[in-house]
């Protein structure tokens, strides 16, 4: 059965084409998808909070992904992170409900001044 994990990303968008995936294969979610495919060895795909532009950064990007395989938080940081490029990590990962979504859940856009 599956379940749901929300994760926290940050990147460096210089060398990205934005979020949303692209052809070319050069987005923020190609390459997020491409790492969890190969950590938990078949195809994953992830929801956002909200997209960015190509060349854009992000501090605390929220994404949902739906998953069959179970593992300690600290695994799935490390395991995907293993398998992402420079510029984009995978900050912190919690389990949430299947009513939780990256977009529709989101309670600001914006992090506070105080969290930057």
């Amino acid at each position: 059965m599956p379940y749901r994990l929300a994760l926290g990303l940050a990147y460096d968008g210089t060398h990205f084409q934005g979020w949303q995936t692209q052809p070319s294969g050069a987005s923020v979610q190609d390459h997020l998808e491409r790492a969890l495919a190969s950590f938990v060895g078949e195809p994953v795909s992830s929801v956002c909070a909200g997209r960015t532009d190509a060349g854009v950064h992000a501090k605390g990007q929220v994404v949902h992904i739906d998953v069959k395989v179970e593992r300690p938080v600290w695994n799935w940081i490390r395991g995907v992170n293993s398998f992402l490029p420079a510029g984009i990590r995978v900050q912190w990962v919690s389990p949430v409900s299947l009513d939780f979504h990256a977009r529709f859940s989101a309670r600001s856009r914006d992090l506070p001044l105080h969290a930057l």
